[in-house]
This record gives C-alpha cells, structure tokens and sequence, in this order.
C-alpha cells in the first residue's frame, strides 16, 4: 500500500533535489577554477622568470613565448586530462598530471623552436626559468586545491541515493524507503513526481527492491534521466562486469582485457621501442656479462625456462644462466635461498643486481614479454610446498596481460623467494591493482622506480 508523504517531506525531497544538482555543479565549478589557478601559476611562473632574466620590463620575446606557451598548456592539460574529476580529490593524481601537462607544453615549445629556427629569438635562461617556477608555483597550489576541493565537496566526488523496496538494513548507507514515493505495480504522476525529487540529479541510483519488482524498477527509472542500478545478491559470486546481448538474449559480462586495443598499441610501440634501446646500449654489459659467464662454470649463456604468461599460455624465458648446469631448476620447483650451493660465483652477483634479467628484452622484442607488468612464475613454484594456483584462485586472473621485465610488486619491495603463503598473495593483490588501474604514465613510474630497487636485499 501506497504510504502517504507529507509537504514538509515533499519540500525535503526538493531540497534534496538541489543538494544533487549543485554536487554536479560544484564539480565543474571546481575543475574551472582549477584551471584558472593553473593558468595563474603558468603566468606567474614565466613573468617571474623574466623579472630574474631582464627586469620589470617585459621583452616582446618573453610575450610571444608566453602568448604561445598558454595555449599549448591548455591543450596539453586535455590530453591528459588535468581537469577530470578525478584529480579534485587525489593529490597523487592532479601532481602527476601537472607534472606530465608542463612536460608536454615545454617539449612542444621546444619541437617548435627547433624547427621554425627561431631559438636565438628566445632567452634560454628565461624559458628554462619559467618551466621551473611554473612547477614551483602549480604543484603546492594543485596540493592546496585538493584540500580545498575535499572540503568543497566533502569527501565524495559523487552523490548515490539508494532506493529500498521493502526491508533491507545498510547501516553505513542513508536511503529512501521507495514504496513510500510510489508504487511500481501502480505508478501514477503524484508518484513520479516524489520519485523525481528525490532522485534530482544523482549521479548514480541503487535500487534495493524484491526479484519480481526488478523489471518493473527497471521500466520506472529507464525514463528519469539517470544512472541506475538495481542490486542482485543473486548474481554476486559471478562478480558480473555488465550485461551483453547475443542473438536476442541477455548476458552477463564476466571478463574483459585489462586494456582496450588503443592502450595495448601504445603499450606495444612502447616496447619495442625500450626494449630495442635497452638491448643496444646494454650491448657492452651483456657481452661481458656472457664472457664471464662462460668462464666460470661449464655449459650454456643463457638459462631457458618455461613460464605462465598472458592467457595463461607458457612461453620460455630468456635469463643469463646463474647455476651449475646439472643443478638447473627447470620448472621452478625450488625457490632459491641465500645460501643456495647451485648458484655460481658469476650467477650469485649477476642475480644480486638484477643483470640475470636483461635478457628478457629478448622475450619483449619477440612479444612473450613487456617492459612493465606482472612477473611471470614458473610452472611448478610453490609456497609452503603449495602450487601456486592453489593458494589463491586470483592466481590466474594476473594473466590478463603480457608479463614484465618488471611490475608493481616489484617496485613495493615484493621479490625474491615465496616462502610463505602471504608472499604470493601480496604479490597477486599488487599485480590485479597493476591491471585495475594501468595507465601509460604508470608504467613510466615503475620503471623509474625499478631503478631503485635493482639491488635489493630480496634478491638473490
């Protein structure tokens, strides 16, 4: 039965309408305002810079220069998306996308110089001022926005209203009692209209309600111009991704590739492009690496060993050899430890710093492998004499992409033996994080952060 709603709570749900529409526009307002910050920072930057180079006077070439570099700013501001909302709340966020905006609009400038011949019109001194006062003055300044933008919209970057159609508890969660704005087996317009106040403008509806009024929720909100959603407990060990459709029917979408094909060519050229780089200018080391290798111990350079890789396919890895040939561990049954009598005198060095996996630029060129991604493991290896599989059924999800010379577990200090259980399992949680949340310029700070833990107390 239809419960009754009073003007005063009618007058409420209108309020509520207001509160959800000026969250939307407190986002936009924000990110405006972020960027007139940003623009402010720039200029001051560069008008500071030529105070230092030439005094108050502004010289007609730091006016073209700043007159050019304001708009390639902002241009280079959308390509990486400096103004989204993401960036209103995490610092981590709006650093690294101002960071990676001056980087571009300075290399641009740069380009452009170059090729026009016009770099002895510019001051040198004051154009290399100007990038870095431009990132003393917009860093602290985008640190301070975010705090400001957290107490703005506090804490939530979002408004959710959730709808319960009968009895249900969330004690974390505020909700409207839905059968009490209208009836889904009866709707009438009093009752779209309490619907429609309350709803406003949210950016995201939940509908808790019983499995034979999940059509009828689902007729009523596919005509109020919002994102909705309706909960089916039913279906939550499947962990569905969305819904598809195949010959008339409805499906459920369970999996997808960690990247779309635009992320994975970039990542690809990417690649190739490094690890090309990498095997030239490491010629030398590798060379020397080989030499040494072949005169310490008999037997092969290089080391081959199978590998999980992407689909969880095997593919076999190059590594400089660092055991005795009769004592190699080809499916990785055994974990190595410090004391391990099958390393050799070269191996136990060139497994310390890390120069046992060069090889694997081999692997990338050949596309077993790239530069940056989840470690591949071998066959048969084991953590308190467990298979991994075993341990933990996330193990095979790591796959979803080409594994890396390098990764994310890595650089958090996860390497070296699995001897316990929690070795493995920290090292899957910091890999599926890795293929949640992969961006180009992710990979970019693993790699610089790889260069800090080269040398490693792990390794061995």
């Amino acid at each position: 039965m239809l419960k009754h709603t009073s003007v005063e709570a009618l007058r409420g749900a209108a309020n509520g309408q207001r509160q959800q529409a000026s969250k939307a526009a407190q986002r936009l307002t924000l990110s405006t305002l972020l960027a007139i910050v940003d623009l402010v920072a720039v200029f001051s930057g560069f008008l500071s810079a030529s105070a230092i180079r030439f005094g108050l006077d502004l010289p007609d070439s730091g006016q073209i220069l700043l007159g050019a570099f304001i708009p390639i700013y902002l241009v280079s501001a959308g390509m990486v998306r400096a103004y989204s909302d993401a960036v209103l709340l995490d610092p981590q966020a709006t650093v690294v996308r101002a960071v990676s905006t001056l980087a571009i609009a300075g290399a641009v400038i740069i380009a452009v110089l170059f090729f026009i011949k016009s770099g002895g019109d510019v001051s040198r001194m004051q154009f290399a001022l100007g990038i870095g006062l431009s990132f003393a003055f917009v860093l602290p300044l985008r640190l301070w926005f975010v705090r400001y933008s957290r107490s703005r919209l506090n804490g939530e970057l979002y408004s959710v209203v959730e709808l319960h159609d009968g009895s249900y508890r969330h004690p974390s969660v505020s909700y409207y009692q839905a059968d009490s704005l209208l009836d889904p087996r009866n709707p009438d317009a009093a009752g779209f209209d309490r619907l429609g106040n309350v709803i406003g403008k949210a950016d995201r509806v939940i509908v808790r309600c019983p499995p034979d009024r999940r059509a009828l929720w689902a007729d009523i909100l596919q005509g109020m111009n919002v994102d909705a959603e309706i909960v089916f407990p039913e279906i939550s060990d499947i962990r569905p991704l969305s819904v598809g459709q195949h010959f008339g029917e409805t499906t459920i979408v369970v999996a997808r590739g960690p990247l779309g094909m635009r992320d994975r060519l970039i990542k690809r050229i990417f690649d190739i492009t490094f690890a090309t780089a990498t095997l030239i200018a490491m010629s030398p080391l590798l060379i020397v690496t080989a030499i040494a290798i072949k005169c310490d111990s008999r037997g092969p350079v290089f080391f081959l060993q199978p590998r999980i890789g992407r689909q969880n396919r095997l593919f076999y890895v190059y590594k400089f050899r660092s055991m005795h040939t009769d004592n190699a561990d080809h499916g990785g049954d055994r974990s190595t430890d410090r004391s391990d009598k099958r390393i050799t005198r070269v191996g136990r060095f060139i497994r310390s710093s890390s120069i046992d996996e060069l090889p694997q630029v081999i692997n990338v060129i050949k596309g077993d492998m790239s530069i940056v991604g989840p470690r591949p493991h071998a066959v048969f290896s084991k953590a308190e004499d467990q298979l991994f599989w075993h341990i933990d059924e996330r193990y095979w999800h790591r796959h979803a992409c080409r594994p890396g010379i390098t990764g994310l577990a890595q650089t958090m200090g996860l390497r070296g033996a699995t001897v316990h259980k929690r070795d493995l399992t920290e090292r899957i949680e910091a890999d599926l994080r890795y293929l949640r949340e992969w961006s180009f310029w992710g990979d970019i700070r693993i790699i610089l952060r790889t260069l800090r833990v080269i040398i490693h107390k792990n390794a061995y």
